[in-house]
């Protein structure tokens, strides 16, 4: 590759007056312009000084300028006596008439300002330039492939550096000739002929605003490669050697490459000197063959390469080859499995040695296959099928060479018989069967069925009698070995498809999706259809062995038939079933009656709905159910009115729907606290009954019975008021007042039996009273234990579930407090003690929200520990006959008791009396103390000294 790069600068003349001119040289433009006169003279010849401008200011240079090349300015006005000049570009300001500019940066456009100041004057005026700016171009450089190949095209494309942008130009030469130009910054390019060996191509970058332009200069080699062909003498005989050369045309080199019997060679390379001018230069590869592998034709290929551009082309030559050894077999017989045949090895003559070759590969004596001394005969006895095979012997004389092939195909069979098909056939349906078996060469095939035959591996069969079973045969028969083999197949015979089902719901249900599933026994498969009818018109029709129903639309039916059709997909013979469902809807519920009520008045109501086939009717009222359609109700208590419930349930899909109806009881009384504070258990409390009307009397009942007044409960003068002294807890009840207007009358309510003076009673709504009360009597309780005492003893780690009990209204609010800190506000607690220390406080406070009442209970929870630091205090000596006393003690908890060993005995207590009545040196005793919760021990021991004063040692 050859890369040549040229930048021009290119002469351009501004567009300034007579006076301006431009001084063009490479990357440099310099423009330079003359002032004009600021003095003028009058007709006399004096010169007279006048006052005047600036006027006419202007700049004079070009009007775009190329970062890093340097531009003159001037800026010219007419102006007396004197004018000075001043350029601002951006933050810089200079004086004078020249500007002189140099751009180191891209950007878009420059402004520069003249102003021009009269002298005399201070007058001042001001013009502005506008320059567009450019940069480059350089670093230009042509991408793509380092050579051509010829009938290939190939992409190149050009860049370089430019502001604002570049157009681009390639130029296409080969030797002095231009063969082509184009625009555009890409190019395609292939040979101009096959015979061109090399092409030069020429980029041209422009600036598009400067015009200055910069080139760039690839050579590229043409890589061309035709014209193989082999010198070769067609026929070869098996022992020889024969030398075969290939040749091809190749720009700039080739290499060759030789394939035969599998393998591939590298020849050696001769090149051909040109002939005449233009013509390409042609490569020689020589190779040589010895030929010792027989093969009647074997191809014998040559692959030329291009050494540049990998661009390969081959040719081939079938070579003949002649081999004067061969392998025949010893008989005129055909080779049978199970009978013996043998090959002989023929045409050589006084060989050294034969080898016996099958696919390839070199034989050897087997129990069935044995060779004569000289190794020319091979017999197989027997022939099996696997002895299939091509069979070659190697002959050794001068040279190993191989025979010609003896391609051995073993006759068998047949074996195997098989009858592929179907089990179960369709009277009028046509069935294909196939016959098949183990055998060579192919076997015939005979079919028996009944009294019929047919020949031929294929049966199309089609039974039109009624039979249960029909039974088929197939004969394979072995045309060499005459041997034949049969195959029997029992057919199951069917009319049509049978045991038709359809399964789903057994009545449907309106806006409810009912799904129904057809089955039908079917050979070999069969299409369903669906009809969905009612009141003698069809509804729906469908495809599949599934359909799902929701009749919402026509709840007004009452039957529907639903019916599938399940019809053979080949012979297409059909079955149908018919289910008879009933529709079941039921909507529009509602009830008829009063909803405006009195106190002891009766009212009858009615629940209708749109049922199919019916429904049942239950009404729900304070608490009680009813089974009908109509009720009859009489509103003697207003304690507590629900709304009247009426539930529609029809009798066949079970399905229900609900309505209600709010009752509301004119001119009711009621009873109410008085002031509304809730009820305390010690604290006075009073009932008001309250009514739109005087009555004539008032009864108070508790739970339906009248009440008795007492000293702890009183009743105002008119019976309005009932007040309790002090409420207890037994005071918890339903409170109404019984007001009665008119002449005497008996009541008759549930348990309630009054009699009242006047006509008509009115029972007022209730108040349930519930006492407030507590906490009392709170205790920390062991889970299903009693409570706990003062002292709870536990074990270090051990889980004690604890809880907090009281007896409040309503339910009390429990904190826990353990060692002076909160531990849980559950009534229930899993407690774990912690050590140290082992004894600490552990408390329950329950607190009632309503009362604003509190309770406690507390225990001592205690860990045993010790133990430790027992110790004996007593006399240091003994006296005989003299009683000494010796005190044990420890650190305990909670508490000790202590063992002592004394002259081999025990006692028990924490203080016991000695008395030594033998004369021994020292007496030894010890202490146990012993833990009375964890049965832990711990020992002391001491040794005392023993004396007696009255003994005289004589």
């Amino acid at each position: 590759m050859v890369l040549i790069v040229r930048l021009v600068a290119r002469t351009f003349r501004s567009r300034m007056d007579r006076h301006c001119a431009a001084l063009p040289s490479l990357l440099l433009l310099l423009l330079t312009c003359l002032a004009g006169s600021t003095s003028g003279t009058g007709d006399d010849g004096a010169v007279r000084e006048t006052s005047y401008g600036p006027s006419s200011v202007e700049i004079d240079g070009v009007n775009v300028v190329t970062v890093g090349i340097p531009y003159y300015f001037e800026c010219r006005a007419n102006c007396a006596p004197g004018c000075k000049y001043s350029w601002t570009r951006g933050n810089v300001s200079t004086q004078g008439p020249l500007l002189s500019l140099q751009l180191l940066d891209t950007m878009p456009t420059e402004t520069v300002t003249c102003t021009v100041v009269n002298t005399e004057t201070g007058a001042s005026a001001s013009v502005q330039k506008t320059l567009q700016v450019t940069a480059g171009p350089s670093n230009i450089q042509i991408s793509g492939p380092t050579y051509l190949t010829t009938g290939v095209v190939s992409n190149f494309s050009c860049s370089a550096s430019c502001y604002p942008s570049c157009s681009y130009t390639w130029t296409i030469y080969w030797n002095t000739q231009v063969l082509s130009t184009h625009d555009g910054n890409t190019v395609s390019v292939s040979p101009y002929t096959d015979t061109v060996i090399a092409e030069t191509l020429i980029c041209e970058a422009q600036d598009t605003i400067s015009q200055l332009f910069i080139t760039t200069t690839l050579t590229l080699p043409v890589a061309s490669i035709s014209s193989i062909s082999i010198e070769s003498p067609g026929t070869v005989t098996m022992g020889d050697t024969y030398s075969f050369t290939c040749y091809a045309a190749c720009v700039p080199t080739c290499s060759f490459t030789w394939e035969y019997m599998g393998k591939t060679f590298q020849g050696d390379r001769t090149e051909i000197p040109i002939l005449h001018q233009g013509e390409k230069r042609k490569f020689a590869s020589h190779y040589k063959i010895t030929f010792s592998d027989y093969s009647k034709i074997e191809p014998l290929t040559c692959v030329a390469t291009n050494s540049i551009s990998g661009v390969r082309i081959n040719t081939t030559v079938d070579l003949t080859v002649i081999d004067p050894i061969s392998v025949r077999a010893t008989s005129e017989a055909l080779p049978v499995a199970g009978k013996s045949f043998s090959l002989q090895c023929v045409g050589s003559q006084n060989p050294a040695s034969i080898t016996w070759m099958k696919n390839k590969e070199p034989m050897s004596a087997s129990q069935t296959v044995h060779f004569t001394p000289d190794n020319v005969t091979m017999t197989f006895n027997p022939l099996l099928q696997e002895d299939d095979g091509s069979y070659q012997c190697v002959v050794t004389q001068a040279l190993m060479i191989q025979s010609s092939v003896y391609e051995m195909q073993v006759n068998y069979g047949p074996s195997s018989v098989v009858i592929s098909g179907v089990d179960v056939m369709t009277l009028g349906m046509t069935y294909e069967f196939q016959c098949s078996a183990s055998c060579y060469p192919a076997c015939q095939f005979t079919w028996s069925w009944g009294k019929e035959t047919s020949p031929g591996s294929k049966l199309s069969l089609r039974l039109v009698e009624p039979e249960q079973t029909q039974n088929l045969s197939c004969t394979a028969l072995n045309p060499t070995t005459e041997t034949s083999v049969s195959a029997q197949k029992t057919l199951q015979v069917i009319d049509g498809p049978t045991n038709i089902h359809v399964s789903g719901p057994p009545f449907l249900t309106a806006g409810v999706e009912s799904n129904f599933t057809c089955s039908a026994d079917c050979h070999p498969s069969c299409n369903f259809s669906w009809i969905v009818s009612g009141d003698e018109q069809t509804l729906i029709t469908a495809q599949g062995s599934a359909i799902s129903l929701d009749l919402s639309a026509m709840a007004f039916l009452s039957d529907v038939s639903v019916e599938c059709k399940a019809q053979e997909t080949l012979s297409h013979l059909y079955i149908e079933t018919t289910l008879q469902l009933q529709l079941a809807s039921l909507s529009n519920i509602n009830i008829t009656g009063d909803s405006a009520v009195a106190i002891g008045s009766d009212y009858t109501y009615r629940c209708l709905a749109v049922c199919t086939p019916s429904c049942d009717f239950t009404w729900r009222f304070m608490g009680k159910t009813f089974e009908s359609d109509r009720l009859d109700l009489t509103i003697s208590d207003y304690s507590k009115i629900e709304p009247l419930a009426c539930e529609a349930k029809n009798t066949l899909s079970n399905i229900t729907i609900i309505t209600t109806m709010n009752l509301t009881v004119t001119d009711p009384f009621l009873v109410r606290a008085s002031p509304e504070a809730p009820p305390v258990a010690g604290r006075p409390f009073s009932l008001l009954c309250v009514g739109p009307q005087e009555p004539d009397s008032i009864t108070w009942l508790k739970n339906h019975q009248p009440m008795l007044v007492s000293k702890r409960v009183q009743l105002s003068p008119d019976n309005t008021t009932i007040t309790f002294s002090f409420l207890l807890r037994e005071d918890d009840g339903l409170y109404q007042c019984l007001v009665v207007e008119g002449e005497n009358r008996t009541i008759h309510d549930n348990t309630l039996v009054v009699v009242v003076e006047g006509g008509v009673p009115t029972l007022s709504v209730g108040y349930l009273m519930k006492v407030n009360y507590g906490p009392n009597e709170v205790l920390i309780k062991k889970a299903n234990e009693r409570p706990v005492g003062g002292v709870m003893l536990v074990q270090p780690g051990s889980t004690t579930e604890l809880q907090c009990l009281s007896q409040c209204f309503p339910v009390c609010l429990i904190t826990w407090f353990y060692r002076g800190m909160t531990l849980s506000t559950n009534g229930s607690i899993s407690f774990t003690p912690v050590i140290p220390p082992y004894a600490a406080a552990l408390s329950c406070i329950a607190s009632n929200p309503v009362t604003g009442q509190n309770g406690s209970a507390m225990t001592t929870v205690e860990v045993p520990d010790g133990p430790t630091n027992v110790v004996i205090s007593g006399p240091a000596a003994l006296e005989i006959g003299v009683t000494a006393s010796f005190t044990c003690q420890a650190e305990c908890s909670p508490s000790c008791t202590f063992t002592w060993a004394v002259y081999g005995q025990t006692m028990t207590g924490s203080v016991i009396d000695i008395t030594v009545n033998r004369h021994v040196s020292k007496e030894s005793i010890s202490c146990r103390a012993e833990n009375t919760f964890n049965g832990d021990t711990a020992t002391a021991n001491e040794t005392l000294s023993v004396s007696d004063p009255h003994w005289c040692g004589c």
